[in-house]
């Protein structure tokens, strides 16, 4: 079964959201951060389980159903932090990153096992980078109503950005170069546009790299307004690519 385009889109950025906020320090961020991200991240997961559910097949059913338990784990997990409990919501959310991971993998099945390998990193490398700026962006505009706050925090999160950036185009490099050798299958090589393999790169890799910079560059001087607008604009300028490979995907059978 395809997996839905929507679905895809919305279990990896949930699934990035909940992997960046294991690695949120709960004792320097407000609780409220970590409630407020597991309020975005069951509604992603809530939005996924509808749009698989539509699917009539008895496996689209059963990711409907993993998907739908991450989901009440979100639920939980957001209830946990709001009562200030982080000892419980910590495994509730490590639960969500292995319930919607698997989705992901589950997600990547093809006819060879490289293939395989090669869209599961991509998914999850997508998550990553997706989940990354994301949480970088949110906790920057915390920072208007906790100016009191760590810088440590957002500095650690826009590393993540730059490695998750390194990783995911080293990942959608080898999945290009697996599309055009067809090495794992030559016989599903089709082509695809030039246009949207140049926006993928353009507006995906290289404009929220030069987004990192310049907002690492804010956060160092500790002018969190400006690094929260940037980090806007490298949001923005992420999803676009991501939404692009989707497009790309669709058609080449490889997670570019």
């Amino acid at each position: 079964m395809p997996f839905p385009m929507l679905a895809d889109f919305a279990v990896r950025l949930a699934c990035g959201l909940a992997g960046l906020l294991l690695i949120t320090p709960w004792r320097a961020v407000p609780l409220a951060f970590f409630r407020t991200h597991c309020h975005v991240i069951l509604g992603l997961l809530v939005l996924a389980a509808l749009d698989v559910s539509r699917a009539s097949s008895h496996a689209s059913s059963g990711v409907a159903g993993v998907i739908a338990g991450a989901a009440v784990l979100a639920f939980l997990a957001s209830v946990s932090w709001g009562l200030g409990l982080p000892r419980v919501g910590v495994p509730l959310t490590a639960g969500m990153v292995v319930a919607t991971g698997a989705v992901l993998v589950a997600a990547s099945r093809a006819a060879s096992g490289e293939l395989w390998a090669l869209n599961g990193a991509g998914r999850v490398a997508s998550a990553f980078l997706m989940g990354s700026t994301l949480t970088a962006m949110l906790l920057g505009h915390h920072y208007l109503t906790a100016p009191a706050m760590s810088i440590d925090p957002l500095r650690r999160f826009v590393r993540c950005m730059a490695w998750a950036l390194a990783i995911r185009a080293g990942v959608a490099a080898l999945g290009f170069w697996a599309w055009r050798s067809g090495a794992f299958a030559p016989s599903a090589v089709v082509p695809v546009s030039t246009f949207f393999l140049t926006v993928r790169w353009g507006v995906g890799f290289l404009g929220p790299a030069l987004a990192t910079v310049l907002t690492w560059k804010t956060v160092e001087i500790r002018s969190t307004q400006s690094a929260t607008g940037i980090l806007y604009i490298a949001m923005t300028l992420v999803l676009f690519g991501e939404l692009t490979a989707l497009v790309l995907s669709q058609g080449s059978g490889v997670i570019f």
